[in-house]
């Protein structure tokens, strides 16, 4: 039996999916058109965060061989993620 290794972007990876299909799941009353089609583009950017997050992780996991090391540099990933997007958004305004 396989040992099963839980990473960082693991947990981003359940998480997104989770809240994927909450939202793919949500009570539909008296939602207006323009909160269904923000819905919509929610529920693809969690599948779409979902995706790369895997990816990230199976990248990491055939490179980096001990496990405490993919924790740090997954995490070091996540924050510099979080960075960028911080950025950007403030770019744009």
């Amino acid at each position: 039996m396989k040992k099963i290794r839980l990473t960082p972007l693991n947990i981003i990876t359940a998480l997104s999916l989770t809240l994927g299909v909450v939202l793919l799941f949500q009570k539909q009353a008296m939602i207006s058109p323009v909160e269904q089609s923000m819905k919509g583009l929610w529920m693809a950017i969690c599948l779409l965060a979902a995706v790369i997050s895997f990816l990230s992780d199976q990248i990491f996991r055939k490179f980096i061989p001990l496990l405490r090391n993919i924790w740090v540099i997954e995490c070091a990933f996540i924050v510099f993620t979080i960075v960028l997007v911080f950025l950007f958004k403030t770019a744009l305004r």
